[in-house]
């Protein structure tokens, strides 16, 4: 019989098989091979240089608190989205906070950050010089013009009260356009001094010219080049860098000064070299005057009130219009050179200060509750149902409270709750009293372990030592009060515990010492400035309370000596049952969302049971002894299903799955003399 084919993804109604006469292809898709998910994306939150993934900004200007977590992709990856090292960011021997002292030396199989917001409420706006004309006939630049950026923690000072600090706290970009319009027929005219001044080309093409961006004509905010800087007469008198505000006519532009303050051209002239380049060439916002206080996005973080004494220690504001400049200045523009960064200078908005928060912002401020809040902010967006953030697997933060610590450990219940198992590792601040830290720390009040007690919750003690060359020259207080320039800091351990797990299976003991851990602990050279000496028997005091520890093992190096979680409950010791479990449980799930709101047919059972024994079988490995993961498991898709739960559309799968244990006692059993009888003997 003649007919038509036909072919369907999936099995379809009655009545589309029956509309036409012909052959049905069913074209099932292939069970898939399950994936496990990751274990190995570690989170950090802490302080850096760079607040732009911390903030937003809206379109007044006005910037608050949207930290967005960010992977990082690498060492120059981390610079770019965070800035670079800035030792005025956290307190060093007490609660740290630094993040990239915090990263830094660790290694992870996928690194996700939220950094901390310490920024102002309102930003500033920056601008550069272009390099001058070359001539009065040939207006190209004397040096081409460079794409340039001023990195987050640059230090700018208010122009007009050089003891007052204040650090941008996001990376300027300025672009580096070819010129695309230019003269040398400029006309200008000497008046008194005025916040704008009409300038003039006789060729014209202000409202035709077509630019490089596609857009017609010059725009409000492009940069006017005018003059050479050097020479006699009015090329030289009139040269300078400006900002357009208007557009007359195609022959008529206003401008301002980069600054907006008042000015006028020295010299009256009708032959001033002169050319245009778009706004980002020398503006941080762009198309945009003065005056607008939208335009002041750059993120900022003063670490003095601005009082003119240079005092940190108490509350303050940067004044609207405040003048800014750099504490260290680049090189000016001449004749023939010019620095990426000549002229750089920047201002507080024109209606909005920029407030100043002691505890927040200063140089190496210590805890607070401000910023323990910012801390809790950072914490909860770990929450949020995107990726990167769902994908972390365990999560530890740069600076240590109790506020911060009992965070994470909320935290890694209520993510957990909300289908991402997740782990988290915390820590005591660092200076704790000699005399009295092996009671704190295994005591029930805070800061100790039993503070925080859940099988997610990961306690790390003690600190330890670690080479930072960029600290090198700068005075670091250490754990025990005392302080270096050396760069040998004191770390807490919690950090060393994310990058051991980052870089290990789930399954595995982070107690190990492996190439793998070996590796990781590899940069610790020491226990930290005040930890006491510590003997077998306060050793097995930390693991009887749930502390995992850094040991200085005189064979094998740093070593975790025990694996433990916080939990007492037996069952819930091991950090490797805990990294498992979330393993197994979130890869299942992962495996089982494909069968979500499919009909309880048998196939669909027959499917979902088939991921999941497929996935154990891949761990349990029967046939290739190197890769076996666990001792064994079990699937049972009757025993939790009955008619009344399969009508309300549940559908129970048990699964049980027995681990690996770590052989964590090794025992020798040795009877060694004379008189002992052995079965290979030598003989006499």
């Amino acid at each position: 019989m003649a007919g038509f084919i036909r072919r369907f993804p999936n099995f379809p109604p009655t009545d589309v098989l029956q509309a036409i006469e012909g052959i049905n292809i069913i074209d099932l898709p292939p069970p898939g091979s399950p994936q496990g998910v990751s274990e190995n994306v570690i989170g950090l939150v802490g302080e850096f240089a760079d607040m732009t993934y911390a903030t937003a900004v809206d379109a007044s200007g006005n910037i608050t608190t949207d930290v967005q977590p960010v992977e990082i992709f690498g060492g120059q990856d981390l610079v770019n989205k965070l800035g670079g090292f800035d030792f005025s960011l956290g307190a060093f021997g007490t609660g740290c906070g630094n993040g990239m002292v915090e990263l830094r030396n660790k290694s992870f199989g996928r690194l996700v950050v939220a950094p901390v917001n310490l920024a102002s409420s309102a930003g500033i706006r920056m601008w550069r010089q272009l390099p001058t004309n070359k001539s009065a006939t040939d207006p190209t630049p004397v040096v081409p013009v460079s794409a340039a950026s001023v990195p987050a923690g640059y230090l700018l000072k208010d122009s007009a009260q050089v003891l007052e600090h204040l650090k941008v706290a996001s990376a300027v970009m300025f672009s580096a356009h070819v010129a695309y319009l230019t003269g040398v027929d400029g006309a200008v005219t000497n008046a008194a001094a005025a916040a704008t001044t009409t300038f003039t080309s006789a060729g014209g093409g202000f409202t035709t010219v077509a630019r490089p961006d596609g857009k017609v004509g010059v725009k409000v905010g492009d940069i006017l080049v005018t003059g050479v800087v050097g020479l006699a007469g009015a090329q030289g008198d009139d040269a300078g860098t400006f900002r357009v505000v208007s557009i007359t006519s195609d022959t008529v532009v206003v401008v301002q000064a980069l600054n907006g303050a008042n000015f006028d051209f020295a010299t009256t002239s009708v032959v001033l070299a002169w050319r245009l380049h778009p706004a980002t060439d020398a503006d941080s916002y762009g198309e945009s005057v003065l005056a607008n206080q939208a335009a002041f996005t750059v993120r900022a973080r003063p670490i003095t009130n601005d009082a003119g004494t240079g005092a940190s220690g108490t509350d303050g504001s940067w004044a609207t219009g405040t003048l800014l400049s750099p504490v260290t200045a680049p090189a000016a523009l001449t004749a023939t050179t010019a620095d990426p960064l000549s002229g750089l200078a920047g201002a507080v908005g024109p209606t909005t200060a920029v407030a100043y928060t002691a505890a927040i912002q200063k140089s190496n401020a210590v805890n607070a509750a401000g910023i323990d809040a910012l801390y809790l902010s950072a914490i909860a967006a770990f929450l949020h149902d995107d990726v990167p953030e769902t994908e972390v697997a365990h999560l530890w933060a740069a600076r240590k409270s109790n506020t911060i610590r009992n965070a994470l450990s909320t935290h890694a219940i209520l993510a957990s709750a909300q289908g991402v198992g997740r782990t988290v590792s915390i820590s005591p601040e660092l200076n704790q009293t000699l005399s009295t830290v092996i009671a704190t720390v295994t005591g029930n009040a805070a800061p100790g372990v039993g503070a925080n007690r859940d099988e997610s919750t990961f306690y790390d003690w003690p600190p330890v030592l670690t080479f930072v060359p960029e600290a090198v020259g700068t005075i670091v207080t250490c754990a025990d009060g005392s302080t270096t320039s050396d760069g040998m800091l004191d770390t807490t351990s919690d950090g060393w515990l994310a990058s051991v797990l980052g870089n290990l299976a789930p399954e595995r003991n982070p107690g190990e010492a492996t190439a793998t851990t070996k590796a990781a602990l590899g940069p610790i050279l020491g226990y930290a400035r005040g930890v006491p000496k510590m003997d077998i028997n306060v050793w097995e005091l930390l693991r009887l309370r749930g502390i995992c520890g850094v040991r200085m093992d005189k064979t094998v190096g740093p070593v975790f000596q025990s694996g433990v979680t916080t939990s007492l409950s037996a069952g819930r010791k091991n950090i490797a049952r805990r990294k498992m479990a979330n393993y197994i449980e979130d890869s299942l799930a992962n495996a089982l969302k494909p069968f979500c709101k499919l009909p309880l047919a048998n196939q669909m059972k027959d499917g979902a049971l088939g991921q999941c024994v497929d996935f154990l079988e891949i761990l349990l490995s029967p046939d290739n002894a190197a890769a076996q993961r666990i001792h064994g498991y079990l699937v049972d898709d009757k025993s939790g299903n009955t008619p009344q739960t399969e009508e309300a559309g549940i559908f129970v799968i048990i699964v049980k799955v027995r681990t690996l244990a770590s052989a964590d006692f090794i025992v020798i059993q040795a009877e060694i003399g004379e008189g002992v009888v052995t079965t290979s003997e030598v003989p006499q």
